[in-house]
């Protein structure tokens, strides 16, 4: 770990000035084209809360650099290496943990490097390192194109590929990184280089699935997927959690490629649940394999219509905070469903909600197990515990509650948890969750960042 993180800008400049030299903060300003903010600088406050919905309480990093380019990624990179001080990545800013913002050291907010070029002819696109999801969608939907990427348009595609990456097409066209044709990194001795199958080819593994432990991602290029309409909406009613979970865990297992789904439920003892579902093949089809959700009972809400992908997966709410925790289980056996529905049942905050999604199924779990470092197992199927929120402050109750319910659940888990979900600290968490593939992860990490510059995620060390 780089030592020295707890000196300020400040303390920086003064050493600058003692030297009779020019302090380094200043140099480094003067070097980048992006912008750098100290905390009295107009707009340091905004760029620290960034556009995620993970609250940043009260960490405070002496420096956010909001880079143009990989080179002023590099030049950062260099100041943090010879200062001696901290250093993490943000993209989308949605990390459960909170850890890509740094309570002290500097901040690379890579939010202002959100490019998106498409090419439609070789169903091609080139992204940013600091793009939302949404933005790549929306490019795509014009030429009736897709991109493999999650559930939430407002994520960052940073986070979401470098984790694996699993959403809307996972069951037909499988996994973020399935998709990923190369990355543009910069490394930890502030090199600049491309990632793919033909140049760099370790670290393009690690960097599919195995998290920002090796570099600052500053670009991705995604192989598009013809996806021109989709059968996709809300189905709720009032339910028995338990029982719903036990139908759900029966529906999933014969559930055809095309059809992704994740449930929602609110908090009580007579909870309203949540389908949000997209089916990705022929219509028809998909409104006989759907025939189930809407008999299992009668739905208060119905939504499901043909519509555009966009459309779809773009529509998703937004919130100022979402205090999140996950996590992955073995399939939604009885002991699985019974904490599930414990948790729904004693209630919580309002507006607080448990989800069941991510079904590991279809394409997502049809490459070979060696293929990257993102483990999916037939069957397994992801949950998260959403306390949301508007405004700003923290809200301690509603964060208080997802703890410990995080906590309750903490015993049915999966040894190995989804890299984006993982939401428990600790390296034996990291090993068991990247398992058969640690070993090689740390040869590469020992390669790309011997030091460890890059530890705020779920750290590999060399």
């Amino acid at each position: 770990m780089v030592a020295g993180g707890g000196l300020t800008a400040a303390a920086l400049c003064g050493a600058g000035a003692q030297a009779g030299r020019r302090d380094p903060v200043e140099a480094l300003r003067a070097r980048l084209r992006g912008r750098l903010l100290v905390p009295a600088d107009a707009g340091y406050a905004a760029a620290r809360r960034g556009e995620g919905t993970t609250p940043v309480g009260d960490r405070s990093p002496m420096l956010i650099v909001q880079p143009e380019g990989p080179d002023d990624v590099a030049r950062t990179l260099d100041f943090v290496r010879t200062q001696g001080v901290d250093v993490a990545v943000r993209c989308g800013g949605h990390d459960l943990l909170g850890v890509s913002t740094p309570a002290r050291g500097v901040l690379i907010d890579l939010s202002r490097m959100n490019d998106v070029v498409l090419d439609p002819v070789a169903g091609v696109a080139r992204v940013g390192g600091g793009a939302r999801a949404g933005a790549l969608t929306a490019a795509g939907a014009p030429h009736g194109l897709a991109p493999a990427l999650g559930m939430n348009p407002n994520v960052g595609v940073g986070g979401l590929t470098l984790g694996g990456g699993m959403g809307w097409l996972a069951g037909t066209h499988g996994a973020t990184v399935d998709n990923l044709l190369a990355v543009d990194v910069v490394t930890a001795d502030g090199r600049s280089l491309k990632a793919s199958a033909d140049e760099n080819e370790d670290l393009f593994w690690a960097l599919r699935g195995g998290g920002g432990n090796f570099g600052v991602a500053t670009a991705f290029t995604y192989r598009m997927r013809p996806v021109p309409q989709v059968l996709a909406g809300d189905i709720g009613y009032r339910t028995d959690p338990a029982r719903f979970l036990r139908f759900l865990r029966d529906f999933l297992a014969t559930s055809p490629d095309e059809l992704e789904l994740g449930v929602l439920f609110s908090l009580g003892s007579n909870p309203f649940a949540i389908t949000r579902l997209c089916w990705s093949g022929d219509a028809a089809a998909g409104a006989a394999a759907l025939r189930p959700l809407r008999t299992f009972a009668s739905p208060m809400l119905d939504t499901v219509r043909p519509q555009s992908y966009a459309g779809f997966a773009n529509g998703a709410a937004h919130f100022d905070n979402m205090f999140l925790r996950g996590g992955e289980f073995a399939g939604l056996g009885d002991e699985v469903i019974d904490a599930l529905a414990a948790i729904i049942e004693r209630g919580g905050p309002k507006d607080c909600l448990v989800g069941v999604l991510h079904y590991m199924h279809g394409a997502l779990c049809r490459v070979p197990a060696d293929a990257t470092p993102f483990i999916r197992t037939p069957g397994h199927i992801l949950y998260n515990i959403v306390a949301p929120w508007q405004g700003a402050g923290l809200q301690r109750d509603r964060m208080d509650w997802a703890l410990a319910a995080s906590e309750a659940l903490r015993g049915v888990n999966s040894k190995g948890i989804y890299i984006n979900y993982l939401s428990y600290e600790g390296e034996a968490h990291v090993r068991d969750s990247f398992g058969p593939h640690h070993a090689r992860l740390r040869a590469i990490k020992r390669r790309y960042d011997p030091e460890n510059l890059f530890h705020h995620n779920r750290n590999i060390r060399a």
